[in-house]
């Protein structure tokens, strides 16, 4: 049997077993199942399913002689059925790329190190996510502790426990430190508190400040809430750098604020 040829046919899309069956079918016209699978040095099990695939793609036909079932290889030009399901699939492959390919530039696009963001939109929701932030650097051994600046009345207003508690008091639970900075219409009422509350405080005055919103800074998250009673949302990212870039923006507001305390 010519290699070479069943090679070129190989090329064309068939397997090395079902180009040897359909050369031997051609070479020999009609003829059993054994006599075929003679020619092409295969077992006959294994000729008869690739005749039945062959003449699935319409390269092989069969016919009944008596009890006897014959295959017989069609016109060689029927080969090309294989070129033109091929060309169908590369074009359906390349709709299905072009379908892909803003997916997968996105995902290039995006840094490997880019910010976790997170949002609730509920009260209950934002004191969790609070807490469970706290908490786990509290396991962590936090040394730089908190760093806020918040509108005071808003978030009385959202967190009521707040106020008895003159503090964030899951932070105190955590024993985290904290430096924060606050406008309040009632004026600077957390520094005789400071130390019990392991915090430092500075009040700046709304007429000059109108703060709105609670920012936080946690190691390497920051804290973003917007505390209207209506629709409170919280945002958390989680980012070193953006941790790290927030907090000395904070410093500089905690130098400039001395001067009202």
């Amino acid at each position: 049997m010519n290699e070479e040829l069943i090679s070129q046919i190989e090329n064309l899309g068939l397997s090395n077993k079902e180009a040897k069956v359909y050369v031997a079918s051609l070479m020999l016209g009609a003829s059993p199942v054994q006599q075929i699978a003679d020619q092409a040095g295969i077992k006959r099990v294994t000729a008869y399913v690739i005749l039945e695939s062959l003449a699935s793609l319409g390269l092989v036909s069969q016919s009944t002689k008596g009890k006897k079932t014959y295959f017989n290889a069609e016109e060689p030009k029927n080969l090309r059925r294989l070129l033109e399901k091929r060309e169908q699939e590369v074009k359906e492959q390349k709709v299905g790329f072009e379908g892909i390919l803003p997916e997968l530039q996105n995902l290039k696009s995006l840094p490997k190190d880019s910010p976790a963001v997170r949002f609730y939109d509920s009260a209950e929701g934002i004191k969790t996510i609070n807490s469970t932030i706290m908490e786990s650097y509290q396991k962590q051994g936090l040394i730089e502790g908190v760093y806020g600046i918040s509108n005071l009345d808003e978030l009385y207003n959202l967190f009521p426990d707040f106020i008895q508690a003159q503090s964030n008091p899951e932070r105190v639970r955590t024993g985290l430190q904290s430096k924060f900075i606050y406008s309040y219409s009632g004026g600077p009422v957390l520094k005789e508190t400071d130390k019990a509350r392991n915090r430092e405080s500075r009040w700046v005055p709304a007429e000059e400040f109108p703060l709105t919103g609670d920012f936080n800074i946690i190691g390497n998250h920051i804290v973003i809430l917007s505390p209207t009673s209506s629709q409170p949302i919280g945002i958390t990212i989680d980012s070193a750098h953006l941790a790290r870039g927030l907090k000395q923006i904070f410093m500089l507001a905690w130098q400039a604020a001395e001067k009202y305390n």
